[in-house]
């Protein structure tokens, strides 16, 4: 093992021909550990020539750097190796330990094809894309173009709607979610939309009291706010009913349940169909 300069702080060179998450996540949790004693953590991803091994290797010579490689095509890896030992720069190889230990269990040799990973690369760039479809139909922001999402929550204030949003989006699916109000027409779109993508939620009005009546005070606003009264709540879930029973979509009682449940029970009835 190259030591390496005590008095100087570590960077830490996370180097990949993928995404690179594995290091990144090792080497950022390093960093938690030795805070003091590493000031940088940097990331290369998709490194597929010897020139750009060659210009990370020449820029860490410089500086008191640890390589965290998780590079699985072998040319490349080799490169790497060599290229580190003649410019004594340290290397730790994340999967090489990984790997081995996984071949001598199953007795199978690892798929070594960069292009193996490509599936991996799909599913992280289309989970980005949900989260960022999320993120812009939130709680009604965008009405435009709703066919394009794989799901569509409808409910009235507080029943959950982003948290779910959220989760689901970390499932690669696209979803919208849209405040039901007495006082604004729903989408027109909702009606031109297979009713199977649609989920309305409710939840028990008591409950649904108490979550407005903290959320106001979060808010630090009064109690004379009609918002968070039994009576103005019991309004607006028979309006959502009224709605749910229109569009014939699937009507999920939330009361009780956990984010991942609710999500889960969504997945599995979107998958049965």
């Amino acid at each position: 093992m190259i030591r390496m300069n005590d008095n100087k702080p570590l960077t830490l060179y996370v180097v990949s021909d993928s995404l690179g998450e594995p290091g990144e996540v090792l080497a950022k949790a390093g960093r938690g550990h030795f805070e003091n004693s590493i000031e940088d953590v940097r990331v290369f991803s998709f490194v597929h020539e010897k020139r750009e091994i060659d210009q990370i290797l020449a820029e860490a010579k410089g500086k008191n750097a640890l390589i965290v490689c998780t590079i699985t095509t072998p040319e490349l890896l080799k490169c790497v190796k060599e290229s580190a030992k003649e410019k004594k720069v340290p290397v730790y190889d994340v999967l090489d330990p990984f790997l081995d230990e996984l071949r001598i269990l199953t007795g199978v040799k690892p798929n070594l094809d960069p292009f193996s990973r490509s599936k991996l690369d799909e599913d992280y760039f289309k989970k980005v894309e949900a989260i960022e479809f999320a993120v812009k139909y939130d709680d009604g922001k965008r009405m435009d173009h709703l066919n394009k999402a794989d799901i569509i929550l409808l409910g009235v204030s507080r029943t959950s709607k982003t948290p779910i949003s959220i989760y689901l989006a970390n499932n690669n699916f696209k979803v919208a979610n849209i405040p039901v109000m007495p006082e604004v027409e729903p989408p027109r779109e909702l009606f031109e939309i297979s009713n199977q993508k649609i989920f309305g939620l409710i939840l028990n009005p008591n409950k649904l009291v108490s979550i407005r009546e903290e959320r106001l005070k979060t808010m630090k606003l009064t109690g004379d706010s009609n918002y968070a009264s039994l009576k103005r709540v019991e309004y607006e879930l028979d309006k959502a009913q009224e709605l749910f029973d229109k569009l014939g979509c699937t009507v999920i009682d939330v009361t009780s349940k956990a984010i991942e449940e609710i999500a889960n029970f969504i997945l599995a009835t979107i998958m049965r169909r």
